[in-house]
């Protein structure tokens, strides 16, 4: 038995052996065809390369909450056909997504009785294949749950309703996994676009400027937004103009016929992305005559925009469809004044805040790239130079409309300036030709090349820094303590800048400053001594005894307190948000008792880094309550993220508070609304 056990030892270690040698050997055979193939298709080799390479950083964060409330309707509206077969959003309504009182504003009704999106419903087409296969693994998932007995406990209560808040998470999801994979193809067509014209270094940093630092990776990426979409079409058709050149026979015409198709989709996706369609129109009509047949039976693919505006929204609303409902609540969006132009053209480009060119100072370098794109353009006069002169034109349009826009900065719940992310394929192209001409002075050993390099460098490892800690951190900056408006100056701060917020985010993330929940929570109290309105212009006024204000109405409220426990208070200057940031929670209670606080602006900032026995504080935007009547306005100090307002513990602070009817005429001494 014994020569019989060691036999068949001997005969299993032959096998394993033999097993692993064949499996070293298969890899190592599927590692040379490999080799081989990229040697074969350098370009497609690079391109899955830096595919699987930004899907990999941009989902590195493992976050799925660094998103916006505007992409909504796009994040279910593939969901909802898979599910009830239908592209309104008739099932939503009155459901988890109306807590805040009213319909949302990402919904609107439409004249024909129907909940409908505001926002142009672009993306979910684009994204709708992402949609079928994320809906068919949950669904796949679901159903292994199910024979497995729970055994994963993945869906407890069943495949959720996509109407329900349990499927809250999973857009979310979503939002993140179609935002990652559509940016991560952006820039892939945006390296082989630069490749068909540049070196492959010049390509590869020049794409390495694209995906990582700029507005692409916090903003683009991490988000199912309008922009997101915007530049993959913007450079598909980029990519496909630039291919038209370089072919021949059927292969022209069908680049052609796509670039029209991404052409029609592009106003849908955002509706100021139709400047760059009208353009990239007239310029194929010009460039290609004859052939831009081809390029106009790719264009009904508009009709998709068009379509949905007209059955929706009637024919008075073809082109700006659900965005009416906008348009009629503020008609003078624009102000065609030098004023407006000088603070939103600065702004775009300068604001601590918003400024395009601080949170990415690598684009000041399009600037010397767009002269050489005009040089090149004299020299040669190229359809090449003609498309990026056209874009070039349709960037400077772009930014001179939002410089006049009274809302220029819109979008700063997003790390950096949002509005201007729809002109990142174009700015990056152009550092692409300020590469090309920097490469030959350099091995020429021109005099300053190697000074423009270090700059060059320099700006580029900043940028990247400051995209990457927008990646890796989450604040409420453009709230927190009062909305950031041109008005109140926070927007060309350079203390608590937005950069800096974050900054202060991810170092808290490392390094926490409260260690000890316990021991910390024991030593938190405090007391307020005072409330005062905020007026307009600054001023500070006492509450008084029973204030009067008008129901729904939001005011900024300030409130003195003192430290008067052994913990020290850590304010919203110190981004440590659900980490133990001081706050003043508000509650509204009715006569009966009732708890009637809005959903939103019901809490109050603790400013600065206070010390036990110091005295600070507290300012916030307050929301009233919709129903008139006479309320108790309490306020207790809570530490964010590590306690919970408990009732039932003393108050900080109580105020009792008269709300009017707002169709009532003004008081003495109620503010102005």
């Amino acid at each position: 038995m014994v020569w019989i056990s060691l036999c068949c030892d001997l005969v299993s270690k032959e096998v394993q052996v033999s097993l692993v040698e064949r499996l070293v050997t298969k890899w190592m055979t599927v590692g040379d065809r490999l080799r081989q193939a990229a040697a074969q298709r350098p370009v497609a080799a690079t391109s899955l390369a830096i595919f699987w390479a930004c899907v990999f950083v941009y989902a590195m964060n493992g976050r799925v909450d660094l998103n916006s409330s505007d992409n909504v309707t796009n994040t279910l509206l593939g969901f909802n056909w898979l599910q009830n077969h239908s592209l309104n959003f008739d099932a939503f309504r009155d459901g988890y997504l109306y807590r805040g009182g009213g319909i949302p504003f990402y919904f609107v009704e439409s004249p024909t009785g129907h909940l409908s999106s505001r926002f142009p419903t672009g993306p979910a087409l684009v994204t709708f294949p992402l949609a079928v296969l994320y809906y068919f693994a949950l669904k796949l998932a679901a159903f292994l749950d199910g024979i497995t007995g729970g055994i994963f406990n993945l869906f407890p209560a069943g495949f959720p309703d996509v109407a329900s808040e349990d499927f809250a998470t999973y857009r979310q999801g979503f939002s993140k996994f179609a935002a990652t994979i559509s940016t991560a193809l952006t820039v892939v067509f945006f390296y082989l676009s630069t490749r068909l014209k540049f070196s492959p270094s010049v390509a590869a940093v020049s794409t390495f400027v694209f995906a990582f630092a700029t507005g692409s990776w916090p903003i683009c990426s991490q988000d199912l937004r309008q922009h997101t979409i915007s530049n993959l079409l913007l450079s598909g058709i980029l990519l496909c103009l630039l291919k038209v050149e370089r072919s021949e026979g059927k292969n022209r015409r069908l680049l052609l016929f796509l670039a029209g198709i991404f052409c029609g989709i592009l106003p849908s996706a955002r509706i100021t992305s139709a400047l760059f369609s009208a353009v990239i129109f007239l310029y194929v009509v010009i460039a290609y005559r004859k052939e831009a047949v081809f390029f106009l039976l790719g264009l009904p693919s508009v009709l998709f925009h068009l379509g949905w505006n007209l059955y929706y929204f009637g024919w008075s609303n073809l082109i700006v469809g659900g965005y009416i409902s906008h348009i009629e609540k503020h008609p003078s969006s624009y102000s065609w004044t030098f004023e407006q132009f000088r603070r939103g053209s600065l702004g775009l480009l300068l604001s601590p805040s918003n400024g395009i060119l601080v949170f990415s100072p690598v684009l000041l370098f399009a600037i010397p790239g767009a002269y050489r794109l005009l040089r090149r353009w004299k020299r040669e006069n190229r359809r090449d130079e003609w498309l990026l002169l056209c874009l070039m034109v349709s960037v400077f349009l772009l930014y001179l409309q939002y410089s006049f826009y009274l809302i220029w900065l819109g979008g700063n719940d997003s790390f950096g300036p949002r509005f201007l992310a729809d002109t990142l394929p174009i700015s990056c192209f152009l550092i692409a030709y300020f590469l090309a001409d920097l490469a030959p002075k350099l091995t020429r050993n021109w005099q300053g090349a190697r000074f423009v390099l270090a700059l060059f460098l320099i700006s580029l490892t900043l940028s990247t820094l400051i995209q990457t800690i927008g990646a890796f951190t989450q604040t409420n900056w453009k709230a927190s303590p009062m909305p950031a408006t041109e008005r109140n100056g926070r927007l060309w701060a350079l203390q608590d800048s937005k950069i800096e917020r974050h900054t202060r985010n991810l170092l808290a993330k490392f390094n926490k400053p409260i260690r000890d929940r316990k021991t910390y929570l024991a030593g938190f109290q405090g007391t307020a001594e005072s409330l005062y309105w905020i007026e307009l212009d600054g001023d500070e006024v006492p509450v008084g005894d029973r204030p009067r204000v008008r129901s729904g109405q939001r005011r900024l409220l300030k409130l003195a307190l003192h430290n008067t426990g052994t913990s020290p208070w850590f304010g919203y200057q110190t981004g440590i948000e659900k980490m133990g940031e001081a706050k003043i929670r508000l509650r509204f209670y009715d006569a009966k008792g009732e708890d009637k606080t809005p959903r939103i602006g019901n809490q109050l900032f603790v400013s600065g880094r206070t010390q036990p026995g110091g005295a600070t504080i507290a300012i916030g935007q307050a929301a009233f309550p919709a129903e008139p009547g006479v309320y108790q306005l309490v306020c207790w100090l809570v530490a964010d993220g590590i306690s919970s307002l408990n009732p039932e513990s003393a108050p900080t602070y109580i105020q009792t508070i008269t709300v009017l009817p707002r169709s009532s005429p003004a008081q003495p001494d109620s503010p102005n609304p």
